[in-house]
């Protein structure tokens, strides 16, 4: 602060602050009080007459003093805040940079077994792989498969030699060769024995075929010889058949004339039906007619009824559930509660309980 500025703050503000003791004052809040009421004392010991103007200045002059001071030690805690900011970083830095150092020089020393671990479980992993490939060749032996497929799984397990590459898992790798050489040795066996006598089956069935397909073609010939005198027969009659047509045709003009006199009086006849049937059926209409509308009024004075009684019904109940209610209330139970209990009795929610309407 320059010697101007000193000078000013001397003769605005009512109180001065060495840093060194601004740290205390905002951090422990030790002297605040006894400032606070130093500056308080200062600005009440003017009594001036507010009437003159010299006394309204020297108002104005200690309550802008009074200002000045509150601006001049906030603006000491804000620069203090500003500089403590800065601490917790700068520890965040330095604790990154051992963090980040350590790690990497634990990696650094570590480094040689990490390699070794490593090495160790590829080789572990490694081994347990052959090892479960002669498992898996012993387990999945099946009749299912196909014997030239069981041939080639016996084959790769029959050719994994059993040497010192196994290291610890050579009993293991010698029970698992031994338990999978048996296992499609005999699922080989079955195999063959089920594909011979499958071979067999397809011979019989395919002797069956040709037996079978013989038959047809002798009965096929029978047949187109059987379809040859069927034909031969059907033309004889055909030709029967149009001679006697012939006939007939002469008798049928002969009887169309009578027939065109009895459809004549038939139509007569039909026409008389029509009238006698329109004039039965608007009759009929009026009855179903009549009939359905007193079966709508007795359907309506029904519905009528029905909703009468519903209503009445819930009327009935809902008398009952509000004198329910109000004994409930008057027992001390929440009106909420107790609709939500009458609720659930008159849902039959609650066993053993219910209202009686």
């Amino acid at each position: 602060m320059t010697e101007q500025a000193k000078t000013d703050t001397a003769q605005t503000q009512l109180v001065v602050i060495e840093p060194s003791a601004a740290v205390t004052l905002f951090t422990e809040g030790d002297g605040i009080d006894a400032m606070l009421a130093d500056i308080r004392k200062q600005a009440a010991s003017l009594v001036p007459d507010v009437t003159t103007t010299k006394g309204r200045k020297e108002i104005a002059s200690v309550a802008y003093a009074v200002a000045k001071t509150k601006t001049y030690l906030d603006g000491l805690g804000k620069d203090l805040t500003a500089k403590y900011k800065e601490i917790p970083a700068r520890i965040d830095a330095n604790r990154k940079l051992i963090r980040d150092t350590l790690d990497a020089l634990k990696d650094e020393v570590r480094a040689p077994l990490t390699q070794f671990e490593a090495a160790e479980a590829a080789r572990v992993a490694t081994l347990q792989a052959r090892l479960t490939r002669l498992n898996e060749l012993g387990a999945s032996a099946s009749v299912e498969i196909a014997a030239a497929n069981l041939q080639a799984m016996l084959q790769e397990v029959e050719q994994t030699a059993l040497d010192d590459s196994w290291q610890e898992l050579l009993p293991q790798a010698t029970v698992a060769k031994e338990l999978a050489t048996k296992r499609l040795g005999e699922t080989l066996d079955e195999a063959e024995q089920a594909e011979l006598e499958e071979l067999r089956k397809k011979q019989a069935e395919q002797d069956r075929i040709d037996r079978e397909r013989l038959i047809a073609e002798q009965a096929a010939e029978q047949a187109r010889l059987q379809e040859e005198n069927r034909q031969r027969l059907e033309r004889e009659a055909a030709q029967h058949r149009e001679q006697e047509a012939q006939r007939q045709a002469q008798v049928a003009r002969e009887r169309e004339e009578q027939a065109r006199r009895d459809a004549e009086t038939a139509e007569l006849a039909r026409r008389q039906a029509e009238a006698n049937a329109k004039r039965q059926a608007e009759e009929a209409a009026a009855r179903a007619t009549e009939i359905e509308r007193q079966r709508i009024e007795q359907e309506q004075r029904q519905n009528a009824a029905e909703n009468a009684r519903r209503v009445a019904d819930r009327e009935h109940c809902g008398r009952i559930h509000s004198s329910i209610l109000m004994d409930l209330m008057g027992l001390g139970i929440e009106e909420d509660k107790a609709i939500n209990l009458i609720k659930l009795i008159a849902s039959h929610k609650i066993a053993n309980l219910a209202i009686n309407y």
